[in-house]
């Protein structure tokens, strides 16, 4: 019963945080809902928090769950969204409305910790090894060359990670490294954590 509510919660928080964002664009860009969610989704965070709203959506309405490698991969990915914006990012975010801030730390706190605490106390465990993350940092490689081609069709690039024309080729390689490692790591832990935890009642 705590997983099932956890799920849900989790599902409706990204959906809502994706929502109210939407708004908070529409009013302070105007256009369309179309193209405000083109300028979305260049951003790793939104698609991220897309993912986890359509995967624990669909847990919560069918009730089926995730196995253990891609349970350990949807949270590694939305826990460095949130480690990423608040040990690089936050530091230069501009604070523009509440309520945009609501859907900011819906975003890159509410939902990132949740999800961790569901993978910690719920989540299947068993087999995980160092394989798995290695395999976790494709999705992130994948963003970062989509990321970058977004940013070579109207000059606005998503990080400064991947301003190409900033960081030059050099550069680029050395910022991407540096987040590959990071996420490399992160796996690592993770799958240690996987192997040192005892599994709850609901992960067995």
């Amino acid at each position: 019963m705590f997983e099932k509510r956890l799920i849900g919660l989790i599902a409706g928080l990204a959906v809502g945080s994706l929502i109210i964002q939407t708004f908070v664009d529409l009013d302070a860009d105007g256009g369309t809902v179309a193209s405000v969610w083109w300028n979305m989704v260049r951003y790793y965070t939104i698609l991220t928090n897309l993912t986890v709203a359509i995967v624990f959506g669909a847990m919560a309405l069918s009730g089926k769950r995730l196995s253990a490698h891609w349970s350990g991969a949807i949270t590694l990915q939305i826990v460095l969204v949130g480690i990423v914006f608040h040990a690089l990012l936050a530091a230069s975010h501009e604070f523009k409305s509440i309520i945009g801030e609501v859907s900011n730390h819906g975003f890159h706190t509410v939902v990132p910790a949740l999800c961790f605490l569901w993978w910690l106390t719920c989540a299947p465990k068993s087999g995980l090894g160092w394989r798995n993350a290695l395999q976790w940092v494709i999705w992130p490689l994948v963003y970062a060359a989509y990321g970058i081609w977004r940013g070579s069709l109207d000059g606005k690039y998503p990080y400064y990670f991947l301003d190409v024309p900033e960081l030059g080729l050099l550069g680029l390689l050395r910022e991407m490294s540096i987040v590959a490692a990071g996420f490399l790591v992160c796996g690592f832990i993770l799958v240690g954590i996987a192997r040192i935890h005892r599994p709850s009642l609901s992960s067995k």
